[in-house]
């Protein structure tokens, strides 16, 4: 991608969407999606582009997620992509897929616990936007789940061992120990959270469009308003508790945060229906985070050697993944 590649982009917009300032390179943003994002200002208001992770499939893919946030288009908070002069809302060029959009504003929220007013709106907001996609829903089992339960058996026959394999000849990196100690963990922990995914992985309910990624930085407040959800490249076809695992999961650490759990789910409630198994399939899904957000974080820094904008990811994301499975080990009494 040349570094004329955003001016190249805005030729192919309409008048509102040119700039009137200097395009602010953003980077990732703090994501880990791989995307690159430009901040503008336009006559209209503040502007965003997006450049898709390389890893993409297809125009169609990006196609298929701004058409779900279309039928979203009455929620002030979910950005909608401008079409460019051709009529189409994604423009190939240099090899990327690319987006425009409005820049919203607000601040995802720092502070953990959260206030229990922002609980209340993130959930309203999220069940508000599962509420949008919900039409045409068809019933069945969690193909999140399954590919979850898939991981952890993977670990065990093989996985586990490549891991240690590489760890072992690693010295004076300051992520080793709490990967090892993951590793030991994982390695105790991972039968009897093969069994709690399979058992939910047999349940059935509604299927629909989903964030599939729904983490507590990807909510933009200001005060206690929701005025932003973004990131949407991970969507599909999904449970909804998939979406309520993830961000109660990272905001609202068990036991901790039982009771404002107990707030989350009823704001939820108040604008989407719960299915009768979305509190075991919720659970599950939970229970294969706990162990596999450590094995990412290991393996995107041992094995695959990523490199991230922030240079604390690696170091934050494992430790973040040590605690949760230390809490899992002792749910499951392993």
């Amino acid at each position: 991608m040349t570094p004329d590649a955003p001016r190249l982009l805005l030729e192919r917009y309409g008048r509102d969407l040119q700039p009137i300032g200097v395009l602010q390179p953003l980077g990732g943003f703090g994501g880990l999606s791989g995307s690159r994002l430009w901040r503008y200002p336009s006559a209209a208001g503040e502007r965003l582009i997006r450049a898709w992770p390389a890893a993409t499939k297809g125009r169609g893919r990006v196609e298929t997620i701004h058409g779900w946030l279309r039928k979203a288009a009455d929620l002030p908070f979910v950005p909608q992509p401008f079409p460019a002069l051709d009529g189409r809302t994604v423009q190939e060029l240099q090899g990327a897929f690319w987006e425009a959009t409005p820049w919203l504003s607000g601040a995802a929220d720092p502070i953990r616990p959260p206030r229990v007013e922002r609980v209340r709106a993130a959930f309203q907001a999220i069940g508000a936007f599962h509420a949008r996609l919900s039409g045409g829903a068809v019933d069945g089992p969690s193909p999140g789940l399954r590919l979850r339960g898939d991981e952890l058996r993977g670990l065990l026959h093989g996985g586990f061992d490549a891991v240690e394999a590489v760890l072992s000849v690693q010295a004076d990196d300051p992520c080793l120990p709490p990967s090892l100690e993951w590793l030991r963990l994982a390695r105790r922990t991972t039968p009897a959270a093969i069994q709690v995914i399979e058992e939910a992985a047999r349940l059935v309910s509604p299927l629909q469009p989903c964030l599939r990624d729904a983490r507590p930085e990807h909510f933009l407040f200001e005060g206690d308003r929701v005025t932003g959800l973004v990131d949407f490249g991970a969507m599909d076809v999904e449970t909804v508790a998939a979406d309520l695992a993830r961000l109660s999961g990272e905001w609202l650490p068990l036991p901790e945060s039982k009771a404002l759990r107990l707030e989350a789910i009823k704001a939820y409630s108040d604008v989407m229906p719960l299915h009768p198994n979305h509190p075991s399939i919720e659970s599950a899904f939970e229970a294969a985070a706990d162990v596999l957000i450590g094995e990412r974080w290991t393996r995107w820094r041992f094995l695959e050697r990523r490199r991230f904008d922030d240079p604390d990811a690696f170091a934050d994301g494992i430790a973040r993944g040590l605690e949760r499975l230390r809490k899992l080990t002792v749910r499951l009494g392993a």
